[in-house]
This record gives C-alpha cells, structure tokens and sequence, in this order.
C-alpha cells in the first residue's frame, strides 16, 4: 500500500536543513551524517514530487514549494512536538512541579504553611514561577499549576477551590480614631481601596450588603493585595480584603477589623492546572496539602469545592484530622 505521508525521519530532515540551509549543520543538529540528511530529502523530493531545494555553491536555499511546504508542517511538527513534551511532563512519577502563585497569597498565606509540605514530601521539589493569569488554551505554559484568584471558571483547566471568599473589612486603628464607623452606611464616608484587576470588588458588596452606590469605584488603585494592606494599615482608608490574607495584621493589630464579621465574595483562590497535567504525582500532593491546610491547618474555610459548586462529602472546617495525619504530626 502507499503511504500518504512522509515519515518523521524526513520531515524532520527537512526541517533542520531548512532551519540551517545545510545538510551538515542539520545532521549535527539531529546527531545523523550529512549523507543520511541528504537521503532523507532526496526521498522526501522524490515523493512529493517537487524540488525543496536549490543546490548551488553558495549552498542551499528553498525552492518558492519548499518555503510553502515549510510553512504548512511546521505547526503540525510543533503539535508533535508539544504533545510528546505534555505526555512526558506528565507521567506519575514526576517530582517536580512548577508553580505560578498570586504574590500576596504566597507572601502572606502560602510560604508560613509550606515547611509542613516538605517535611512529608521531601522528593518533590516545588518551583515557583513568575505569576501570570492562567491561559490553559495555551500548550506553552512556563507552569505546571497556579494558585489564582478569580471565580473559578477556568474551563480548560481543572479548579480547585481552597480559600479566600471570606472577607473583612479593615483599616488602621488611626484611621478608624478618625473616622468614626458605627453603620454599614458610615462606609460610604470612607476612602475607599480599590485593587484595579478586581474593579468590581466594591461594587459588589455595596449591592449585595447596602445597594447600589455610584462611587463605589472611587478610590485610590493598587494593583497588589500587598500593596492594599500596606496602604490600609498606614491609614489611607478602608479595604475589602479576603480574610486568609490579613490574618497576621489582624493579630498584631496592625489592621482592626471594623465591624468583627466576615462578609461572602464570589471570588477566592483556587488550586488550577491544565487538565492534561493535573494528573501528575506532584500536583496531586500538592492539592492534597492544600485541602489538609484549608481544612485543618488554620484555613479560613473549607476546601474541596471545584469551580464553585459544593463538596458534599466534605467535612466543615476545623473537624480533626485522622490520627495518623502525616501533615499534622509534621506540624506538630
């Protein structure tokens, strides 16, 4: 029977010679002699029937086919090329995981708790990776999983709920001196912090807690949780700030929680991965931590939910462990 493609050896040949404009630079390139690329494209001509090629002294260039037939494999080598780098990146026993975590949510949350993962997981190595808002159409991800803050409707990839839709309002003791709040309402006479990739924060708790407000974005912006809290607690006005991320400054009383309540935000951090690699090893043991510290390790809410929709058979938050806990005895 006759083939209807060229095989890989000579797709690949052509490639590199194209890339290169030589058969030797291509043969290094693919640890093959100058002699076996030439072949592979004799037989690649010989099958399309076309020249690829114009050999002169100067040496190689692409024939006008040969550009075209260039440009039409390469998105299909680069899609082989891919797949084979997910598969790989994605078998059981991978050790290593690289992470993209919201800076604050790492900062203030994630890194106290993370001796306790070590401690039990001392083969797998977490690398943290610039942060960027995840894209999973993309197959050139710089991360394996991200901890992102959002609504958990990330449909090309697998989400995890873990914390954060509590949230609090706060200020610095000096600000609530001069600011006197007895009433919900009383916020409305408050400078207001915004966080400019969340615009709508403000505007969703006046209407779900007081009612429209038109200058519920009003405000000076930050582009940072971090950026939030250091400016509340330096008293330049009221935040609305997820309670998993201020624990510390509510403690020392850095911030003073004005009205000692907790008010619900559909927005919080979830645990997400492209589903083609939510299956390693070390991903699954990280989200298996992550749901133990929500749950029992002085989260602020339960975990286990996924894009948003409940866990039934989960246990409310602050339930004991197993005895044989392995993050528990780690704790301490």
């Amino acid at each position: 029977m006759r083939r209807r493609c060229p095989t890989l050896s000579e797709l690949n040949a052509f490639s590199a010679a194209a890339r290169h404009l030589s058969f030797s630079k291509a043969g290094k390139e693919l640890f093959v002699t100058q002699s076996a690329i030439s072949r592979h494209i004799a037989t690649l001509e010989s099958y399309l029937g076309h020249a690829l090629f114009i050999r002169g002294t100067n040496g190689l260039q692409l024939t006008r086919m040969g550009a075209t037939y260039l440009s039409l494999i390469r998105p299909a080598l680069h899609t082989l090329e891919s797949a084979t780098s997910q598969v790989m990146a994605t078998q059981q026993s991978a050790k290593s995981l690289n992470v993209s975590a919201a800076p604050t949510f790492a900062a203030q949350w994630l890194f106290p708790r993370l001796k306790t993962f070590r401690e039990v997981n001392p083969d797998i190595s977490i690398n943290f990776v610039r942060y960027s808002v995840a894209d999973y159409k993309s197959t050139e991800l710089d991360f394996d999983a991200s901890i992102q803050y959002g609504y958990g409707d990330w449909h090309d990839g697998a989400a995890k709920y873990l914390t954060g839709r509590e949230t609090r309002l706060v200020c610095s003791r000096e600000y609530l001196d001069q600011h006197p709040i007895s009433s919900l309402e009383d916020i409305k006479q408050c400078t207001l912090l915004q966080h400019i990739e969340i615009p709508l924060s403000w505007e969703y708790w006046f209407s779900t807690y007081l009612g429209d407000y038109d200058r519920a974005r009003f405000g000076p912006g930050f582009n940072l949780f971090s950026m939030i809290i250091q400016a509340a607690s330096s008293g330049f006005g009221v935040a609305l700030m997820p309670h998993c991320l201020i624990e510390k400054e509510l403690a020392t009383g850095q911030l003073v929680d004005i009205f000692d309540r907790t008010f619900e935000s559909p927005l919080g951090y979830y645990l997400c991965a492209p589903n083609w690699r939510s299956n390693m090893e070390s991903y699954e043991r990280l989200s298996q931590w992550l749901a133990h510290e929500c749950f029992h390790g002085g989260g602020t809410e339960p975990a286990g939910q996924t894009t948003g929709k409940p866990d039934l058979g989960t246990p409310a938050n602050g339930q004991p462990c197993a005895t044989d806990c392995p993050y528990c005895v780690a704790a301490g």
